[in-house]
């Protein structure tokens, strides 16, 4: 059986690194993913100047209960 949960992932270089970092402190949190989606992106600016990559990351995760 799955649980499904949402996270949110950064990243100050790119989308697709939020999504990795968001992914990776769930691995190492021992979590055994099966699948992923992207369900928003979006960013931070800080005295007009982009300053960080935002995700919120739907994640199907192993239930263990």
């Amino acid at each position: 059986m799955l649980k499904m949960m949402e996270v949110v992932g950064t990243s100050p270089l790119g989308f697709s690194e939020a999504v990795k970092n968001g992914i990776e402190k769930l691995l190492e949190s021992g979590e055994k993913i099966h699948f992923f989606q992207v369900v928003e992106q979006r960013g931070a600016v800080r005295e007009g100047k982009l300053k960080e990559f935002q995700v919120i990351i739907r994640v199907a995760v192993e239930f263990q209960g």
